[in-house]
């Protein structure tokens, strides 16, 4: 006659199977409570284009009046930016790209 009784070893590979199982659940109920915080959207290139043209006192330049006189880029800054952006100096251009990046992250938290 065979014994019904579980093994130490059937006991052990029961127990490592619920705890997953636990494990598990846990999880979900725990990202249940406090779901991930939404991914932020990013800004259309043409508003962040724009944002660095405003940064870098592009609109001063401008051909267009309206442009210097509200001091910000109302048209499409990427024309400005092209004609611009080779004129500054490289250790202008990785600070205020530094900056952006900085202030990005921040925005993030």
């Amino acid at each position: 006659m065979t014994s019904l009784a579980p093994t130490p070893k059937d006991i052990q590979a029961r127990v490592r199977a619920i705890s997953v199982k636990m494990l598990d659940a846990l999880e979900r109920t725990v990202e249940q409570i406090n779901p991930p915080p939404p991914e932020r959207p990013t800004l259309p290139l043409t508003i962040a284009r724009r944002q660095m043209a405003n940064l870098l006192g592009v609109p001063a330049l401008c051909h267009r009046a309206r442009c210097r006189r509200t001091n910000t880029c109302d048209g499409e800054p990427a024309h400005c930016l092209s004609a611009c952006i080779p004129a500054l100096p490289h250790e202008v251009l990785a600070r205020i790209l530094s900056v952006k990046t900085m202030r990005q992250q921040m925005r993030r938290r």
